[in-house]
């Protein structure tokens, strides 16, 4: 009679635990799962200086195409005084990039200065052979092929390219090098 009170005992404990079990089970099911971790965002820096409302360090989430915009529009857009002839606002950005943001003063400015000094240099790419031979060592000839070798070959795209042409070796060169422009 014991073992059966105790067989019974033992069955309703059993029963009783594996109810228990089974609630917790049910309740743990209903539970909603958690969304999966969203991906890490990368972002870059890029620095502005310049004529933007706000120089700064500009942090920008990267989606592949980012542009000088996007960090000008960060950075609060630009002053009345940006010259924005002299800069490309749809530039893709890098990280660590600097974009300086010139003024329209400043521009002008250095517009006058190089056309000044300019205007006393001879411009290789295009000067005609009779300002060409105003060189030093350069005759109404070696002009001549000089024309010829930017029209076969396109233009220099440094003054020291004009030593491709025959004729002009570096002696010939020292002695005008001060005088040329691209």
């Amino acid at each position: 009679m014991f073992k059966k009170k105790f067989l019974i005992g033992f069955g309703i404990v059993s029963l009783a635990t594996l109810a228990i079990l089974f609630l917790i089970g049910l309740a743990e099911d209903d539970t909603p799962a958690l969304p999966p971790p969203s991906p890490p965002v990368k972002k870059i820096s890029v620095y502005l200086s310049g004529q933007v409302k706000n120089i700064s360090v500009v942090e920008l989430e990267d989606n592949g195409n980012l542009r000088l915009v996007d960090a000008v529009n960060k950075a609060g857009g630009l002053t009345n005084l940006a010259d924005t002839a002299a800069i490309n606002m749809a530039e893709p950005l890098t990280d660590g990039q600097h974009i300086h943001i010139p003024t329209k003063e400043i521009s002008l400015q250095a517009q006058s200065v190089s056309a000044s000094t300019s205007s006393d240099l001879v411009n290789i790419n295009t000067a005609d052979a009779e300002r060409l031979a105003t060189l030093k060592g350069i005759g109404p000839a070696l002009a001549q092929r000089i024309i010829d070798h930017r029209e076969q070959n396109g233009a220099f795209k440094s003054i020291d390219e004009i030593k491709n042409v025959r004729g002009i070796g570096q002696k010939k060169f020292d002695a005008f090098k001060d005088k040329i422009t691209t």
